[in-house]
């Protein structure tokens, strides 16, 4: 990381900041942690709102470490501190900030970065929603990372964020879904006009260049559970409201089979009816939720493990009174959360095996499933599975503000929680972050006074090290509320998630679509 560019007190500042992740090294500190997060307390943050690494915060010291206090200062060079201090910090609002993340503003060019920095951001496009919804395509190949965007799919190079290449909507039309799925470098995708998002297309990730495009036909008294795109293998179904779902061959496009009444075994059975969370999951295995009515005419809900090539059910795993609200966690192997009420929200999430058995349940707690998104067709953001251990960020059902939550393990083997670690302070909310590693690791979004921090958890005890530590939340880049942060080769990639946006005003300059990091 260079500074040369940055001038006087910037460029020192700068270069102290540089110097944080040797200071502040990957490695179970979390007394040095703990003492630089007392140091730097918001004003809106009391002692026992800090963030805590799961240990005990050392004792304070004695104010002079035990040595002769220090001879009192004369008025004048009190003063002469004063001025110079000053001085210095006018210098670093003036320059600091735009050191600290590279300011793209709307209208600029995708990916500019300032030269030496190492991250780099894309300005967000507005969607014309109040509140958008979260596009989670973001893939990752040997030469790019890519984005779905409303206005099409870019690419980008990861050092400096170039533009590589870009297919884009016909015009009139936005993105408006995509799979987390590029297996074979293809990622799929749907667009559409005003409410409809009922075409779907693919591109070849390493090319550039669009594969196939596939609109949905309209059909009557067919009511879908939102746009969701559930890939598994080189099978992708897709669904949109008011058309039937239907499965693709992710290669080419070709129809393989669509949902009909005969296909969910002849009974009166809906694989997309109901909530959101209702209808198809992708992943390693593809998983249907589908509800339907008994011989008494009572709603009955099923988890279905679907085989992806014919749409036939494989097996069948009955979810009980509250299955109108379960939502598939993962599908390696399959989790499905049901909870016990209709209400709570409870996290209780049962783990079935190969063939649909209960494998095992998962021990209950304070536990909610408000931070895991699985309306889209692709598991969870927020669950990770490492080997015999599965990571669930949640919420308490009560005592959990908007801004904080925990991460929870637990067995797959026996069910047995493991640990749980809150997260603490103003607006310090844990992110589940996706590698292709074992590392169980979180991104902590920061505030405008504490910084965001890039963190690892112990799996056997969920002890907190600290892996790299960013600036407290700039004024020229913000990533927006619940981000999805992947890594991928020393990188650290922020999509954004949801966004408010107010009818006739464009968003913010600050406000973007991604936003990349260093990671290592």
């Amino acid at each position: 990381m260079t500074t040369d560019h940055t001038p006087g007190a910037g460029k020192a500042f700068a270069a102290e900041w540089a110097r944080l992740p040797e200071e502040y090294p990957a490695v179970n500190d979390a007394a040095r942690d703990a003492a630089h997060d007392a140091a730097h307390r918001s004003p809106l943050q009391s002692p026992e709102q800090q963030p805590s690494d799961g240990s005990a915060v050392p004792a304070p010291a004695p104010r002079y470490g035990g040595a002769p206090a220090p001879a009192t200062l004369s008025s004048g060079r009190i003063i002469a501190m004063v001025v110079a201090a000053l001085l210095a910090f006018a210098a670093v609002v003036a320059v600091g900030v735009q050191w600290l993340w590279p300011a793209v503003g709307v209208g600029e060019r995708h990916g500019e970065a300032e030269a030496g920095k190492g991250s780099w951001s894309v300005p967000y496009m507005p969607t014309g929603e109040t509140h958008s919804t979260m596009i989670r395509g973001v893939w990752f190949t040997d030469k790019a990372v890519v984005k779905a965007l409303p206005d099409g799919v870019h690419a980008y190079r990861p050092a400096d964020g170039k533009e590589l290449w870009t297919v884009r909507n016909p015009d009139g039309t936005k993105l408006c879904q995509a799979s987390t799925d590029s297996t074979g470098d293809i990622a799929v995708f749907a667009r559409g006009k005003g409410d409809d998002c009922s075409t779907f297309a693919a591109v070849d990730l390493a090319s550039g260049k669009q594969l196939w495009e596939h609109t949905l036909d309209a059909e009557d008294h067919v009511v879908g559970a939102g746009d969701k795109i559930a890939r598994s293998g080189d099978t992708v179904v897709v669904s949109a409201a008011g058309h039937r779902t239907s499965a693709l061959r992710a290669g080419d496009g070709t129809l393989l089979w669509k949902e009909t009444a005969e296909l969910l075994g002849g009974k009166d059975c809906h694989g997309t009816l109901g909530t959101s969370s209702m209808g198809y999951t992708g992943g390693r295995r593809l998983v249907r939720l589908q509800s339907c009515w008994n011989e008494e005419r009572d709603t009955v809900y099923d988890a279905v493990g679907v085989d992806p090539a014919t749409g036939r059910a494989q097996w069948a795993y009955r979810l009980g009174e509250h299955g109108g609200e379960a939502k598939v966690l993962t599908t390696s192997p399959v989790v499905v959360n049901v909870p016990e009420s209709r209400d709570m929200k409870q996290l209780r999430p049962v783990v079935l095996d190969d063939a649909g058995r209960l494998r095992t349940r998962l021990a209950g707690g304070p536990d909610t499933d408000r931070e895991l998104l699985t309306t889209d067709g692709s598991p969870a953001a927020n669950v990770q599975i490492k080997g015999d251990r599965i990571f669930v960020v949640a919420q308490d059902e009560e005592t959990d503000a908007t801004d904080n939550n925990k991460m929870v393990a637990w067995s797959l083997t026996d069910g047995q929680r493991l640990w749980e670690q809150r997260s603490r302070g103003y607006q310090q909310t844990f992110y589940a972050v996706a590698s292709d590693t074992d590392d169980v690791l979180a991104y902590m979004a920061g505030n405008i006074h504490d910084p965001a921090r890039l963190v690892r958890f112990d799996p056997a005890t969920g002890r907190r090290t600290l892996v790299r530590r960013y600036p407290p939340t700039p004024r020229t880049a913000w990533i927006g509320a619940d981000p999805l942060a992947l890594i991928s080769r020393g990188r650290l990639y922020l999509s954004a998630g949801f966004v408010s946006e107010k009818p006739g005003e464009a968003p913010r300059a600050r406000q973007k679509a991604l936003i990349v990091l260093p990671a290592s």
